[in-house]
């Protein structure tokens, strides 16, 4: 019977392991003892790498390199991703090996953006002594998370404007019922807001945006940026600075697991109609 190995990972992907141990053999490597023999399916994380050079194993002792793929990788096997990664493509072009990114998945994707939504609230809500409900929220972007955090918090009571540069997405988020600006305007529609979510992984914050920005405004980084300098201009002008990436993996990485288990396990027997 075909096996799967899980390769480095965080809690998300324990559980992902455990979901899909009840229907095939499962082994997993995060930096305990090494297992032997080779497997048809290896699994590697969400994301892959954290610095580009290793597989992301935050539980892991010592680093993980991606060496580990050709190790335990069965002739034909199949490599699922977290991800686009040139080092794993490189590594199975060499070997022959099927990859794939689970994280294409629109549906995956779609799930962990409401995941994100939902951990992204309850951060808010427990950011300061102000409620969501009446308060003003600027969102960056209009991708999914943008507009998943956007729906939850409205729900809550919340005024929300999303700032994006596309006018589609502009057109979307007011024929949606948010208020809509565009990325010209941030230092303006910042000025108002008790709360700013970032969502784009571009730097579109200076200091001009965060001076304008309330004594005591809360900015939450959702994108892939690193906290600096972000968090040393929103500590200078008062605002609570909070960096968020990767919250399905935090918040609720049974569920998150669960919804990359599913994907994985639709097409294990056929990759091709990934």
């Amino acid at each position: 019977m075909n096996k799967f190995l899980f390769i480095g990972g965080d809690k998300r992907m324990e559980y992902a392991a455990d979901y899909i141990s009840r229907v095939y053999p499962v082994d997993r490597f995060n930096g305990g003892d090494m297992p032997e023999g080779r497997y048809e399916y290896i699994v590697l994380p969400l994301p892959v790498s954290r610095d580009g050079a290793h597989i992301n194993a935050p539980l892991s002792e010592k680093p993980l390199p991606f060496e580990l793929i050709s190790q335990y990788a069965a002739e034909n096997a199949v490599v699922f991703c977290g991800g686009a990664n040139s080092a794993v493509d490189e590594i199975c072009r060499e070997m022959g090996l099927k990859c794939i990114n689970y994280f294409a998945s629109e549906p995956l994707t779609l799930k962990n953006a409401v995941l994100t939504a939902e951990s992204a609230a309850a951060i808010l809500a427990d950011s300061n002594d102000s409620s969501l409900l009446g308060s003003s929220v600027v969102i960056t972007g209009g991708g999914r998370v943008a507009v998943y955090t956007a729906r939850l918090l409205k729900a809550f009571g919340a005024s929300v404007t999303l700032c994006a540069r596309s006018a589609e997405q502009r057109a979307k988020a007011e024929l949606d019922g948010f208020w809509a600006a565009d990325i010209e305007e941030l230092s303006a529609v910042c000025g108002k807001a008790d709360f700013v979510i970032n969502t784009v992984p571009a730097e579109l914050f200076d200091t001009g945006v965060f001076s304008s920005m309330k004594r005591g405004a809360v900015y939450l980084e959702l994108a892939s940026l690193p906290p600096e300098p972000y968090r040393s201009l929103a500590e200078q002008h008062r605002v609570k600075y909070i960096h968020a990436p990767g919250l399905p993996g935090k918040y609720s990485p049974k569920t998150a697991g669960e919804i990359i288990a599913e994907t994985i396990l639709a097409n294990a027997d056929d990759p091709r109609l990934f």
